[in-house]
């Protein structure tokens, strides 16, 4: 509705009240943002140029300057009227203004002004200079009871002076003078109170102090930027709904807002703030958000913020805040993991994966639960219906934490094998709110320990005998690298023996299976549980390896057939670098059984030319162990010597005598007597 001037206003503001009319109803401007005041206020000051119009307008209506400097210049200028000398006061001249009258009374201190008058007619016209920045810093608070902010400032520093203060405001961008914002409040306290909804992404805030001996005074002296402060205007009809697992997020958003900052806490640490609970953030989230990454059964605090950039710097809003709780859904646990954490097997540890509600609760029968009630949903009081009494329920402490795929995982370690039981079952049971859903139900026997295990060299191979745990059904042996520790997962390859083959063959024959450098042998007893293998503790034991030499003898005789050199040669499964000590020993009557049967005979070693490159010995050392061998010879002086010769390793240690196997060549190689004829 357009507004009609009084007789004694400018005849010209009729014609600009129906200008501005056209360009609210065309919805170019708001009536909020272009009050007549604005319209007396370029009238008073008596300016045509448009760039001083435009700094007397607020900055959404500032761009119709060009506009309103064309209206004004087609309507015709209203002289002032004179005053004859009976009507002007002693002492003035003709033509002189009147003095200013007192100034109407002001409006209540620090509440807003009615719409009908921005207040700006109490006020000397803001005359434009060059722009100064405030000097201080407006704070804003949120009052809890009414909702609205309320905007402090600093007092004036204006001792024994009256200050008046004119609290202006601006969307999107901060007015250029108090006379183009939008008029707040004016007050001579330092506080304003402002509980207008948000219309733009960001307020600007300006308080502009009027200073002056009185108060007529201050409202005619020039006023001064005294204050600024930003508010990011926050989101409204914020709510939360849950759909399924998934949290549903609605808010109405202001005009202007680039993009909304989403954070979610659990309820437990509501308390905390930090951009570590952002959630969303590859989003504007500006028509709402759809959260996927809650757990059911828990409660969640969101926070929403506004963004918005203020001077190149992006800037947040107030939160605004909601709870909700999600909701849970009965999930059974059907992955339990049960495995052995002692040598005996007397101590188990379980674990499990996370329902995504609820709390878990083992139970640890001598037999299973009734057949059919996996599965199911049932009151919880009705678990002992089905073969889970609450005396059977585990109480041991659990510990939770998160695997590399983000899944929880749940695990009670150290639960005691019962005394007297052969074979034991654990239920898993998910309960929320008085009902109860069971797991998969799992069943593991105990098996003896293995022990007194042996390992027997044999030239060609090995055969590992130990005592055969009770319960067992095999036991299978892994062969891994030597110093393998089991507890880090068993890996190489398996050899499965069965009561009935260990009992045939005297134990696990290993033909070419054990490395030459070595091995670590782990044994574990199997025993089957419902179609499923149920291994027991694992026991190890340590094979050093073994080194497989083989030599030749070449016995020199002379024309009678008397013997007076033997050559030796050795041959090595694998390339040796050095090789340790020999000796050669003879004994006229047998065979040599050991090194101290018979007599040492005195060796050399020969050049390539065959002859003795050292002094004779006792002892030989080959430089080095090859597997084609013949490449460094030896020769032994066997004059007037009898009976056989046979070679030994000589060393005082007998766990280095057990890691060397010196194979002899054929017998008739040894002998020095020709055999009777």
């Amino acid at each position: 509705m357009t507004e009609h001037p009084h007789p004694d206003d400018d005849p010209r503001l009729g014609a600009l009240l129906e200008w501005r009319q056209r360009l609210i109803d065309s919805g170019a401007v708001s009536a909020r943002s272009f009050k007549e005041a604005h319209l007396r206020l370029v009238l008073r000051s008596g300016r045509t140029d448009v760039e001083q119009i435009r700094a007397m307008l607020p900055g959404s209506v500032s761009e119709h300057a060009d506009d309103m400097a064309r209206v004004l210049a087609e309507l015709p200028v209203q002289p002032p009227e004179e005053t004859t000398s009976a009507d002007a006061p002693a002492g003035r001249h003709r033509g002189e203004d009147p003095p200013p009258a007192d100034p109407p009374a002001p409006p209540p201190l620090s509440e807003p002004l009615p719409e009908s008058s921005s207040g700006t007619d109490e006020f000397a016209a803001y005359v434009p200079s060059a722009p100064t920045g405030p000097t201080h810093s407006v704070t804003l608070h949120r009052r809890r009871d009414t909702g609205a902010l309320e905007l402090r400032w600093p007092p004036a520093d204006a001792t024994g002076a009256t200050v008046v203060y004119r609290v202006v405001s601006g969307e999107d961008a901060p007015p250029r003078s108090p006379e183009t914002g939008d008029l707040l409040a004016v007050t001579t306290e330092t506080s304003a109170t402002d509980d207008r909804p948000p219309v733009a992404a960001v307020r600007h805030f300006q308080v502009w102090a009027n200073i002056g001996a009185s108060r007529a005074e201050a409202l005619a002296a020039q006023p001064v930027l005294h204050a600024g402060g930003v508010l990011i205007s926050r989101i409204s009809d914020f709510t939360l709904r849950e759909d399924s697992g998934r949290i549903i997020g609605r808010y109405t958003v202001p005009p202007g807002v680039g993009a909304v900052y989403v954070y979610r806490m659990p309820a437990g640490e509501a308390h905390r703030d930090g951009p570590e609970y952002r959630i969303l953030a590859g989003q504007d989230n500006l028509g709402g958000f759809v959260d996927i990454g809650v757990e059911r059964g828990h409660r969640y605090v969101y926070r929403v913020r506004c963004a918005a950039p203020v001077g190149g710097v992006l800037r947040l809003s107030e939160a605004a805040q909601a709870d909700v709780d999600v909701s849970a859904v009965l999930a059974p646990v059907n992955d339990l993991v049960i495995t052995g954490s002692s040598a005996d097997a007397t101590v188990l540890d379980l674990a499990w994966t996370t329902p995504p509600g609820g709390r878990v609760a083992i139970y640890r029968t001598p037999t299973g639960p009734t057949a059919g009630a996996e599965g199911d949903e049932l009151p919880e009081d009705a678990l002992d219906q089905v073969g889970l009494p609450p005396e059977l329920r585990l109480a041991q402490p659990i510990t939770e934490q998160r695997d590399e795929d983000g899944r929880i995982r749940t695990a009670m370690p150290d639960v005691a094998w019962p005394d007297q039981w052969s074979r034991a079952y654990f239920t898993p049971v998910t309960l929320i709110g008085g009902r109860a859903m069971l797991g998969k139900t799992f069943s593991t026997v105990r098996t003896g320990v293995i022990r007194d295990i042996e390992l027997t060299e044999y030239c060609n191979k090995q055969v590992l005998t130990f005592d055969w745990p009770d319960g067992a059904a095999s036991v299978v042996v892994y062969i891994a690298p030597r110093g393998h520790d089991p507890d880090t997962g068993l890996a190489g390859q398996p050899y499965e023996i069965t009561l009935e083959e260990y009992e045939k063959y005297g134990g696990l024959q290993l033909v070419g299976q054990l490395p030459v450098h070595g091995c670590s042998l782990h044994l574990a007893p199997i025993a089957f549980s419902g179609g499923r293998r149920v291994m027991g503790a694992i026991s190890s034991i340590e094979y050093q390896g073994l080194l497989r030499l083989q030599y030749a003898v070449r016995v020199g005789r002379d024309a009678d057939g008397r013997p007076f050199t033997a050559t030796l040669a050795v041959r090595s499964e694998y390339d040796l670098p050095g090789s340790p000590a020999f000796v050669l020993v003879n004994n006229p009557h047998r065979i040599p059984l050991s090194v101290h049967d018979g007599d040492l005979v005195d060796v050399a070693p020969l050049n390539e030319q065959g002859q003795l490159a050292a002094p004779p010995a006792k002892e030989l050392r080959w430089s080095q162990l090859t597997t084609t061998g013949g490449s460094e010879l030896w020769a032994a002086n066997v004059r007037n010597r009898q009976g056989w010769i046979r070679l030994f390793v000589s060393t005082p240690s007998p766990a280095s005598l057990r890691l060397i196997a010196l194979l002899d060549p054929p017998v008739e190689h040894l002998r020095l007597t020709p055999a009777a004829p």
